[in-house]
């Protein structure tokens, strides 16, 4: 993978009400996925298997939905938790993580496209 980003380690933060995606919601972290668990206007939490101990992620992601033919590449990203959701010891290779994402500056394109996203892609508060 890419360069890894800025983490916060603070508290909660957040300032936007969170939606659950319909699923098959996809991410691209460079060359790996992520399923896409809750999604805001500033930000999104991700489901994401990792075989390696330490991961890099990269400084953009890309967002994919297939029913609706909707991608949305290049967003800014800053990681602002992670979290393992799967024991390590049932697969001692594989990690999956919960990573919750903040959106870096958007363009007003990015934006508009993101509201878009929210508005027929999810199915309720979360």
């Amino acid at each position: 993978m890419e360069s890894k980003p800025d983490t916060f380690d603070g508290g909660e933060r957040r300032r936007h009400k969170r939606y659950r995606v319909k699923d098959d919601a996809l991410v691209f972290l460079g060359k790996d996925t992520g399923a896409i668990l809750d999604i805001s206007q500033g930000g999104l939490s991700v489901s994401f298997a990792a075989f390696e101990q330490q991961q890099t992620l990269p400084s953009h992601l890309d967002l994919f939905f297939a029913h609706s033919r909707f991608y949305l590449p290049n967003l800014p990203i800053l990681l602002v938790g992670e979290v393992q959701t799967l024991t390590s010891s049932i697969f001692s290779s594989l990690r999956v993580k919960r990573l919750s994402m903040q959106f870096g500056a958007l363009t007003s394109e990015q934006q508009t496209l993101l509201d878009d996203f929210i508005l027929h892609n999810t199915v309720a508060e979360s």
